[in-house]
């Protein structure tokens, strides 16, 4: 398993090695470039080194922060996965198992008319019906230094007021977080009762349920361990989807992420921006991959040996 986890590492790693040889040259050959007054090799070093700094400097003097952004776009992709998973596996494991044709019926139908409705649609109208009584999420002029840029930034800071700090950041992230959840968690929903329905028409399963005097030994040791973890990595299969999402929603609630950035730079024809937030989107999608990857591994250790039955 350690084998197999350090192959997707390294795999995760050559993948943003590459994209970061193409973000340079994007970057070196658009025009107005910061580095166009230096030769190829300095404008190299001076890229990776304002990279590994994780700040890139404009002509005009303002600073790109990339790794601050980058976490905040990561963040909420990730809260948006834990709430789909909090949400999905539950329903699904029901789903698959239910035999109550009308509660069947009820959720796929529910899970149909939210897949089919518009994000932006959907965001605008919640954001409508609830700007009067939740303000912190519609107030379009919060300061990140009120605020925090996310959730680890608070965690590892100083401040003596950490606490309301966290507070205040998950009361402003509940409904972007909320509304960003609802097709991962649709598809989740649709993959594990799909994948536990399968699973309990197998035979060792049949033998289990005669076996075991339990049916809940049943379903923790033999259906969930053998159905969930293929379901993970399929979530992770519609990063893009996911973060063009995310984009979207940071741009409708005015949070500080990859979707502002990428906005402010189409607007102003900054193509030096477009070009690091290409190297940025590919790192996001790359590592909610790999960490799909590495949670279907740490749950069910055996499954990387089916690629090589």
């Amino acid at each position: 398993m350690i084998i197999y986890i350090l192959k997707k590492i390294v795999t995760f790693l050559f993948i943003i090695c590459v994209l970061a040889q193409i973000s340079f040259c994007l970057v070196y050959f658009v025009p107005q470039s910061t580095f166009s007054h230096l030769t190829f090799i300095d404008a190299y070093s001076a890229f990776f080194k304002q990279l590994l700094q994780g700040q890139f400097r404009l002509v005009s003097g303002e600073t790109l922060p990339f790794l601050d952004t980058l976490l905040s776009t990561f963040e909420l992709c990730i809260l948006a996965l834990l709430v789909a998973l909090l949400v999905g596996l539950p329903l699904g494991i029901f789903l698959g198992l239910s035999n109550i044709n009308w509660l069947n019926v009820a959720i796929r139908l529910a899970s149909l008319i939210f897949y089919s409705c518009p994000i932006v649609m959907l965001a605008t109208i919640v954001m409508y019906y609830l700007s009067s009584t939740w303000p912190i999420s519609i107030k379009f002029d919060i300061s990140p230094s009120v605020t925090g840029r996310s959730l680890l930034e608070i965690l590892i800071s100083s401040r003596p007021d950490k606490l309301t700090a966290l507070l205040d950041q998950l009361h402003y992230l509940f409904l972007p977080t909320i509304i960003l959840a609802i097709q991962p968690s649709i598809m989740t929903i649709q993959l594990v009762s799909e994948n536990v329905k399968n699973t309990s028409r197998q035979n060792y399963i049949k033998m289990a349920i005669i076996r075991e005097r339990s049916p809940f030994k049943v379903l923790r040791r033999h259906l969930l361990p053998n159905s969930i973890p293929a379901t993970i990595p399929q979530l992770t299969y519609n990063t893009t989807t996911l973060l063009f999402f995310t984009m979207l929603i940071e741009i409708l609630f005015n949070r500080i992420g990859l979707g502002q950035w990428v906005m402010m730079a189409y607007r102003n024809h900054n193509y030096f921006i477009i070009s690091i937030a290409i190297l940025a989107c590919g790192t996001v999608i790359s590592l909610l991959t790999l960490l799909g990857e590495i949670t279907a591994i740490a749950i069910y250790p055996l499954r990387h040996k089916e690629h090589y039955v």
